[in-house]
């Protein structure tokens, strides 16, 4: 008998300490069973040359929209790159509403009114080029959206009057009383539940079409955060069916951990009275499911909460006002999406039915709250080495760092945010403040394991681009962004590898180039530990290798 593969003269960077380089790598049933010459080559079915290839394990996105980074690809496309101005979003719009069907919603996503002006589009901008479409265009953030009037309508608001905004939401109003577009959080859900629903089979298209767009960049493994609540997050109750389907159909070409939506968890005790006076009660999913149901290929990961709003939206909740909302005379902080006891209350309950739980924190004042929380589910209900999750942590003062790390907490930040979003974040949070934003090199001075994720699409979805600016910290205007939170390529490649598969407790079987682990890696174009860091977004994907096979690429 022959072993499947071996993958030899490469420089294998393995993110192993006990043996941090190989050139060559065996395979067998998609599992790494030798490095360098432990097994010789006339010991394998097929030998791969790679001609002196820099090879890293697999890139893991550990917060990426994978079915959303599918269903842009078949939307109006508006983010900043290809639409540069309001008059060039409002084209774009034109062509796919001139396109679509008759009475067809029109979507777009990823505009960014921080490269517009600082101006949303109006709902009467939509009316003037949707052929008489509903149309709603998702914000890049994905916390909010702009819909225009014919949306309105078909959701119950003729006129686009008496609209009122729920918990957790905002809807501005011009002084007719008209809502003037713009859906924020919570509200997003008051025209978004009019929008047909997609299929099962319709999310398993794109799970398989964000799959092989995620292959090209090298991304082996990726988290999705949160699943079954379309109100908050998720397409439909049934997007684990979706994911389910694509595997079914081999459409899931890289390996998913997703995080159901904690609003769709549901008390776990059959008789209130069984839950002693003052208790929170479990909460998880039929048949006592939780985290770490599934395989190497599908797996529940965390349950996912949203705390607050965005950063560059100016929703995440703050321990004072945004700078820029100040100086034109505003008080916000933004705000919570749920009331502290309901947060309180879903997360505690989760904590108890044994899940692993990602709490959505941008804001100082949201983190506050959540830690709170998190302190007191461990003092009623200890757990060892739960590896509760802060999702973004996008502003944080050097107390606050210590405090998530002295409560055993996982942060997860996102370094592309620097580039993509920094310019907008700078404006919305003044000088001051922007110094204890997207921090990265304090959370690993505080002894912290931490991923590395881009949360797309929001933001571009490339690892190399997202270790580029994790490096550099330059923004799309070419201004330093907190330059003293820089990290080195190394601390960057262990983010994306060792951290991700940490965060998502997967790291006994995923991360490293081991006897043992998952047969994840990448072939790059040049070593991506010796070009200048000025270079690192040029480096290129040339291979990517899942289970020991060839996934894409050429070797």
């Amino acid at each position: 008998m022959l072993f499947d593969a071996l993958y030899t003269n490469g420089t294998f960077y393995t993110q192993d300490a006990r043996r941090p380089r190989a050139r060559s790598v065996g395979v067998h049933n998609g599992r790494i069973i030798s490095l360098d010459d432990e097994l010789p080559a006339t010991y394998f079915r097929d030998v791969h040359k790679l001609g002196g290839a820099a090879v890293v394990p697999g890139f893991n996105d550990a917060h990426c929209h994978l079915s959303y980074v599918g269903q842009a690809l078949v939307q109006a496309d508006l983010r900043p790159a290809v639409c540069a101005t309001m008059d060039a979003l409002l084209a774009a719009v034109d062509a796919a509403c001139a396109a679509a069907p008759d009475g067809a919603w029109v979507q777009g996503a990823g505009y960014d009114q921080n490269y517009l002006g600082n101006l949303h589009p109006t709902a009467e901008q939509l009316d003037a080029v949707s052929h008489g479409h509903p149309v709603w265009l998702m914000h890049n953030s994905r916390h909010m959206g702009v819909a225009n009037t014919a949306a309105f309508e078909r959701a119950g608001y003729p006129g686009r009057l008496n609209v009122t905004a729920p918990d957790g939401g905002a809807v501005p109003v011009a002084p007719d009383g008209r809502a003037v577009g713009l859906l924020q959080e919570t509200a997003r859900a008051l025209v978004m539940d009019a929008i047909p629903a997609p299929t099962v089979a319709d999310i398993a298209a794109m799970v398989g079409a964000g799959s092989a767009a995620l292959l090209k960049l090298g991304v082996t493994s990726i988290t999705e955060p949160g699943l079954g609540a379309p109100a908050h997050i998720g397409h439909t109750l049934s997007d684990l069916a979706g994911y389910q389907a694509a595997r079914d159909a081999g459409l899931l070409g890289v390996r998913a951990t997703v995080m159901p939506y904690l609003t769709t968890l549901h008390s776990l005790d059959a008789d209130p009275g069984d839950v002693a006076e003052g208790a929170v009660p479990r909460l998880g999913l039929d048949l006592g499911m939780r985290t770490g149901f599934g395989d190497e290929w599908l797996r529940l990961g965390p349950a996912k909460i949203l705390s607050d709003g965005s950063l560059i939206g100016r929703s995440a909740f703050m321990c004072c006002d945004y700078d820029v909302d100040a100086a034109a005379g505003h008080s916000n902080r933004g705000l919570l999406q749920f009331a502290t006891e309901d947060l309180r209350r879903r997360i505690i309950g989760a904590h108890r039915a044994g899940w692993q739980v990602a709490t959505h924190a941008i804001g100082d004042a949201a983190l506050d709250v959540v830690m709170d929380i998190f302190e007191e589910a461990h003092r009623l209900h200890p757990r060892p080495d739960t590896r509760h999750r802060i999702e973004h942590l996008s502003v944080a003062s050097d107390e606050q760092i210590r405090r998530v790390a002295s409560l055993g907490l996982v942060p997860v930040p996102q370094g592309r945010f620097i580039y993509e979003l920094g310019d907008g974040v700078a404006r919305a949070m003044g000088p001051e403040r922007t110094r204890i934003s997207y921090r990265v090199k304090a959370l690993l001075d505080a002894g912290l394991e931490i991923p590395a994720s881009t949360d797309a699409p929001v933001v571009e979805a490339d690892p190399i681009l997202n270790i580029h600016d994790l490096v550099n910290r330059r923004t799309s205007s070419g201004a330093d962004f907190v330059p003293e939170e820089r990290i080195t390529v190394a601390q960057a490649l262990r983010s994306y590898t060792v951290g991700s598969a940490y965060a998502a407790r997967e790291d006994h079987y995923k991360g490293s180039l081991s006897r043992g682990m998952l047969a994840d890696f990448v072939a790059l174009s040049e070593d991506i530990y010796e070009v200048p860091a000025d270079t690192i977004r040029n480096v290129r994907v040339t291979a990517t290798v899942v289970g020991g096979r060839l996934a894409h690429g050429a070797l």
